[in-house]
C-alpha cells in the first residue's frame, strides 16, 4: 500500500533528523495570526505549513556548570533550516506545488517576525504555549527550535493539541501554596495565573527578557562599542564588553554581549524532565 503525502513528508523530516514534525492548515493558522504575518503573505496561495522541531541543546548542554559553555552553546545548533529546506524541495520535485523554507531568523529588524513559528507549531500539534513568556513545551522534548516549509499544496493538517503541555503538576501544586512558579521565580519578566489546573494569564515583559536574551547579535555589539569605549571603569568596561551570566532578567544592566538567559528553561519541570527522558540526571 503506498504512502500518503503526509506519510511521506513526516518521513523524509524524521530520517533526516527532526524530532518531531506536524502539519499546519494555513486558513487555522490565519484565525490567529494579522494581516501581512501570515504564511500567504509570503507564499502567495500557501495552504499548507510543515514544522519541523529539534531540542536546541543536548541534555549535557543543560546540566553543565559552565554557564559560558551554555551561553555559546547555541552558535553549533542547527540542521533545523536544512531540515524544512528539504521538504520544500521534496514537495516542489515529488508533487510539483510550490513551496519555502521560513525560520525564525527571516526579519529584518527588531522583534517582530514575518510569521510566528510558534502559532505554526502550536496549530501542526508540536507543543502548546507555557508560562514562560510563551514559549513553546513540547511534553517529550521540552524547548524545541523549529523551522517551517511553507507551500501551496493541500495537506492534511494535524491540529493542536487537545491538552495543555504547561502547567505541569509539580507548578500546579507549588500555585496553590504560594501563588507563583518556578519560571516566575527565576525571572521578573515572567507573571501569570493558574486556575482549575491551567493557564488563566500570561504576562510576559518582552522588555526586560530582551535585555538578557537578545545581545548575541552582532548589531547589539556595534550598539554597544561606543559606549564600551567611552566607559573609563576598568571593571565596569569589561562587564559591558563581554557580559556576565545573570539570573534575572530585570538585573541591571543585564545586557552583556555575550550574556543569554535560559533560566525559566532551567527550572521548568516539562523542559526537565526531557532532560531526563534523553539521559539527563
Amino acid at each position: 500500500m503506498s504512502q500518503s503525502p503526509e506519510e511521506c513528508i513526516k518521513r523524509l523530516a524524521l530520517e533526516g533528523g527532526a524530532s518531531v514534525v506536524g502539519i499546519a492548515s494555513v486558513s487555522q493558522i490565519n484565525q490567529y495570526v494579522p494581516p501581512e504575518h501570515r504564511p500567504d503573505d509570503i507564499l502567495g496561495r500557501a495552504r499548507s505549513v510543515v514544522v519541523v522541531g529539534r531540542p536546541r541543546y543536548t541534555a549535557g548542554t543543560w546540566l553543565t556548570a559552565h554557564t559560558e559553555v551554555l551561553h555559546r552553546a547555541r552558535v553549533a545548533v542547527g540542521g533545523r533550516d536544512s531540515l524544512a529546506l528539504n521538504i520544500a524541495r521534496f514537495i516542489e520535485r515529488e508533487y510539483g506545488y510550490p513551496s519555502i523554507l521560513y525560520n525564525s531568523q527571516m526579519r529584518d529588524t527588531g522583534f517582530n517576525p514575518a510569521l510566528s513559528l510558534k502559532v505554526c507549531a502550536e496549530m501542526a500539534g508540536l507543543g502548546t504555549r507555557s508560562m514562560a513568556g510563551g514559549i513553546i513545551l513540547n511534553e517529550y522534548y521540552g524547548l524545541l527550535g523549529f523551522a517551517a516549509a511553507i507551500t501551496t499544496m493541500g495537506l492534511k493538517a494535524d491540529g493542536p493539541l487537545a491538552e495543555s503541555v504547561c502547567p505541569h503538576p509539580a507548578c500546579v501544586s507549588l500555585w496553590e501554596r504560594e501563588q507563583t512558579t518556578p519560571c516566575m521565580e527565576v525571572c521578573g519578566a515572567i507573571e501569570g495565573r493558574i486556575e482549575n489546573g491551567r493557564l488563566k494569564e500570561v504576562v510576559y515583559y518582552r522588555q526586560l527578557c530582551a535585555i538578557r536574551c537578545q545581545t548575541t547579535m552582532n548589531t547589539a555589539y556595534l550598539r554597544l562599542l561606543p559606549e564600551i569605549v567611552a566607559e573609563e571603569d576598568p571593571l565596569k568596561r569589561r562587564y559591558l564588553a563581554i557580559g556576565q551570566a545573570r539570573m534575572y532578567a530585570e538585573d541591571p544592566p543585564g545586557r552583556g554581549v555575550w550574556g543569554r538567559c535560559i533560566e525559566c528553561m532551567r527550572v521548568c519541570p516539562v523542559n526537565r524532565r526531557a532532560i531526563k527522558l534523553t539521559g539527563g540526571v
